[in-house]
């Protein structure tokens, strides 16, 4: 089990969502989170979709770094926050159904970076298929205090 630096990791993490303009005007909502990992979900809606009716890469590769952000978040101070410097996405198949779902985990703590995995998943009725797979590399920076 990931150590945490911040027994209040959880209340900061569902702050970080709220106060994410661009990730509440998507949709993307925490689901749950522990220390070192996040679940989060969308509801799809239209304007999710590009132009052949599948979900906008874009909307799948902001919902992985997001979710592993928030990943990261949980083992940092409350003195710190983080910031993604580097991600990759294997985009495995086009993303259609319900909704999407999302399970970050940090794979390698670190005291400047973390290295996170995220996953993203369509749902379709009792249909659950892996979409897309992220690995991020977060940098823990501390916050300014001036």
């Amino acid at each position: 089990m990931m150590q945490t630096k911040d027994p209040d990791y959880k209340n900061r993490i569902t702050q970080i969502f709220h106060q994410a303009n661009f990730i509440q005007h998507l949709g993307i909502t925490l689901v749950d989170v522990g220390a070192g990992w996040c679940d989060t979900e969308l509801m799809l809606q239209a304007h999710h979709l590009q132009q052949d009716d599948v979900v906008h890469a874009g909307v799948m590769a902001t919902m992985a770094d997001h979710t592993a952000g928030a990943a990261s978040a949980t083992i940092v101070s409350a003195g710190e926050y983080v910031l993604t410097v580097e991600f990759k996405i294997n985009l495995l198949r086009t993303a259609r159904g319900e909704k999407l779902r999302c399970h970050a985990q940090i794979l390698k703590p670190g005291r400047m970076f973390t290295v996170t995995e995220s996953e993203v998943y369509m749902i379709e009725g009792a249909s659950e298929k892996l979409a897309a797979k992220a690995t991020i590399t977060i940098a823990n920076l501390p916050k300014n205090t001036d």
